[in-house]
């Protein structure tokens, strides 16, 4: 079956399946609904959590619900918990925002976030938190972590290897979150948490949806069906999602070769109802993306074949979760869980000599299993979350190098030294997180403890000359500690003051001792075996205010990060390596330190019953404090200014916005080996023949105007159907956003048009 072939058939399926189920169903039932996204609000016994730090003086809306924007939070505090609780900068992104943007991966859906720079390249791109990218942002899906040991540093594409239609909602956490979760939540924590059901019925719900999509600027079909049921002891939500997307189109030059793909994938939740509210759940999400493709370096070889290509990457996830409410006095909701992740990914990167090609197929696979406990209750009029997780990680890669003759086409394979041995990264931790209320102030604490112990298991072929199997054999543990304070002072019903300060830290993964090899992105330079890195190690200072009324609406951070122990690559001298010859040779050391500070800021007013004005600024900067030179990855000021309107029955919705970035100032000397920085990205790293985008390595800064529109054509009772249209850079600017590496310049005008039915 060709591809899509699959999905399309299941999405087939489901919308016959919901058609029946549909018929089928009372009348009476009209007042079901679809899968929830946002949680139930928090409800602790004998604890604080009965009202918000804000005065309830009215029950009419505030601006925030006007957007609706959801006020429960689970990823802070790991329980369901309003927002006014946490001391922390957290961004929920609700369904009908995921509705209304129709992103085309995750990452594209936070780029008008505050606090949040997502440079979003066809289909590619990764979220900047604090100055923070890569194995230095925590990725989650329902709580789960998916960075391993195997991450490594820089941009990577983990964030968007979900089905887009699983999607239920998005919370980010902007700052530390290592007592919650562990390693790498220096900079943030991003939880994508799926379509689900939380409620059952004593009387059969039967529901789902069907939603579909073209986007003009880069040819986007994108469907996806969704079914979900809700019985006496049982419900579920499942879906299938299919994406084809092709390459984008930029102002003056048409088509973007190697910016393109096609995914499918599918997610199921169910849960049965034992005995007292107890609930036994599942859950499973399954995505493969195939012909993943690289515009950066395309360009290189002569005759035109892509540098470096993915056949495929393919990740599931499934996990199994035991959830008992109101056990007694000291556990007001227990919660069990084991879980498995897979993950598989071929790479080929295609080099061309004047006699021969030289493909280097290299397969990274990656078993996960693991598990845990959670218990919350009351101690003292406090609330306290406390736990523990284990989880053990099998880490495998292989490189195979097939040579092609250009004049007989004969194949030579061989394979060649150089390789991150496989190995195992198993990891234990403990954890609390309390809270108290003291009238108008909440205090929140916690602490974690996590043990990580990485043991390789080398190959003679994983040996790069000069080193050997000894060099590469490492068997380490580390013990790193974490803890967090913050408070919550409702000054009047509508202002607080918020402060926090966390540790984070971040161990050491395959990627950071173990690398071996000539990288792609500096092909003169060669990593070796690092095998005495650290923990990295972070302490974040933030506080701030927020302001929620009926009418405006406003939070303002400001933070200091101080990263220490930070791992640098620095040159060791020259090494030889057969076949390629004498070249640079970096090894990582715990020798950096530096810092980052901010200020986040977003607000909105409803000017009247139907018109809001929102808009939000960041401003970063950062600094390498241990050489005197900037951080790399530090977004320019940027910020979004929109105008929405909605009609008074609600079924009308047009919203103007303007998202903006000033001109990248300042940028790390390691920026002048990034392919982003260069004039065409496609013929790599920045050179004599393809010089910096604009001299002094700047990237200009850019206004983009952008219209959304949506209809509710049909709404009766649960059934509707919604007519959905995004008009993106409307005026067809040409502009390449910072640290976009895959990107020559960003998409032009494209028009989104997408329709959703309910029934």
């Amino acid at each position: 079956m060709k591809k899509g072939g699959i999905a399309r058939l299941a999405f087939c399926v489901l919308c016959f399946g919901g058609l029946f189920g549909a018929r089928a169903q009372s009348t009476d039932q009209g007042k079901g609904q679809g899968p929830s996204q946002a949680g139930p609000a928090a409800t602790e016994p004998g604890g604080p959590a009965q009202t918000a730090p804000a005065d309830d003086k009215s029950k009419e809306p505030t601006v925030l619900t006007v957007l609706e924007r959801t006020v429960v939070t689970v990823t802070a505090s790991r329980i369901p918990e309003e927002i006014g609780y946490i001391p922390q900068a957290v961004n929920t992104v609700s369904e009908e925002m995921l509705a209304e943007r129709q992103p085309v991966t995750p990452n594209a859906l936070l780029r008008e976030e505050p606090g949040i720079f997502s440079p979003q390249v066809g289909t590619q791109g990764s979220p900047i938190i604090r100055g923070q990218i890569g194995n230095r942002v925590l990725y989650l899906w329902n709580g789960l972590r998916i960075n391993n040991g195997a991450l490594f540093a820089g941009p990577n594409g983990y964030f968007n290897e979900f089905p887009m239609g699983a999607i239920g909602r998005m919370e980010v956490v902007r700052g530390p979150g290592a007592v919650q979760y562990g390693s790498d939540a220096i900079g943030g924590v991003v939880n994508i948490i799926s379509k689900h059901q939380d409620d059952f019925s004593d009387t059969r719900h039967w529901g789902g949806e069907i939603y579909g999509r073209y986007g003009s600027v880069n040819t986007e079909k994108s469907e996806n069906g969704d079914i979900w049921g809700s019985f006496s002891r049982f419900n579920f939500a499942a879906g299938v999602t299919g994406q084809h997307i092709g390459d984008y189109a930029a102002p003056g030059i048409g088509h973007i070769q190697d910016t393109s793909l096609a995914a499918e994938g599918g997610y199921f939740d169910g849960a049965w109802r034992l005995r007292r509210k107890q609930v036994l759940r599942l859950n499973w999400i399954e995505n493969r993306r195939d012909d993943v493709v690289s515009y950066s370096q395309s360009k290189l070889n002569p005759s035109g074949v892509p540098r470096n290509t993915n056949p495929y990457e393919e990740r599931g996830i499934g996990r199994i979760a035991y959830e008992a409410p109101d056990l007694g006095r000291w556990s007001h909701d227990l919660r069990l869980y084991t879980y498995f992740e897979h993950f598989r990914s071929p790479r080929d990167t295609v080099v061309e000599s004047a006699t021969a090609f030289a493909k280097t197929h290299s397969v990274t696979s990656q078993s996960v299993a693991g598990g845990g406990i959670q218990n919350e209750t009351s101690v003292w009029k406090s609330i306290l979350v406390y736990g523990g997780d284990y989880r053990a990680e099998d880490l495998f890669s292989m490189k195979q190098l097939y040579t092609t003759a250009k004049t007989t086409g004969a194949v030579t394979m061989t394979i060649p030294n150089g390789n991150v041995p496989p190995g195992s990264y198993n990891v234990f931790d403990a954890f609390f997180l309390s809270r108290w209320q003291f009238g108008k102030l909440t205090v929140s604490a916690g602490g974690r403890a996590e043990s990580t112990h990485l043991q390789s298991y080398p190959r003679p072929q994983d040996a790069l000359t000069p080193f050997t199997v000894q060099d590469l054999t490492m068997n380490k543990r580390w013990n790193p500690l974490t803890g967090s304070a913050g408070a919550v002072y409702a000054i009047t019903g509508d202002l607080s003051l918020v402060a926090n300060v966390a540790s984070g830290f971040r161990a050491p993964t395959f990627s950071d001792a173990l690398s071996t090899g000539v990288p792609v992105f500096a092909s003169g330079i060669a990593t070796v075996p690092s095998p005495n890195v650290q923990p990295e190690r972070s302490l974040t200072y933030e506080g701030g205010a927020r302001w929620n009324s009926r009418r405006f609406s406003a939070t303002a951070t400001v933070y200091s990060l101080q990263l220490t122990d930070v791992v640098t690559a620095v040159s060791t001298g020259t090494i030889d390596i057969p076949g390629i010859g004498v070249v640079t040779a970096r090894s990582n050391t715990n020798s950096g330190s530096g810092y980052v500070r901010g200020f986040e800021t977003a607000a909105a007013f409803r000017i009247n019953s139907q018109w809001t004005l929102l808009g939000n600024f960041t401003t970063t900067r950062g600094q390498n404090t241990s050489l005197a030179v900037p951080l790399r990855f530090i977004p320019p000021a940027n910020g979004l200014l929109a105008l929405v309107w909605q009609n008074a029955t609600g079924r009308f919705h047009v919203e103007a916005n303007t998202t903006l970035a000033d001109r990248l100032r300042r940028h790390a000397p390691d920026d002048e080996l990034d392919a982003g920085f260069s004039q065409d990205p496609g013929y790599g790293s920045p050179s004599a023949t393809n010089p910096p985008y604009r001299p002094g390595y700047e990237i200009p800064g850019y206004a983009v105007e952008n219209i959304r529109i949506s209809v509710k054509l049909l709404a009766e009772g649960r059934r509707s159907v919604d007519l959905l249209t995004d008009f993106n850079n409307i005026l067809n600017q040409r502009y390449r956003e910072a640290y976009a590496q895959q990107q020559l310049l960003a998409p032009g005008f494209g028009a989104v048009v997408g329709c959703r039915w309910r029934f």
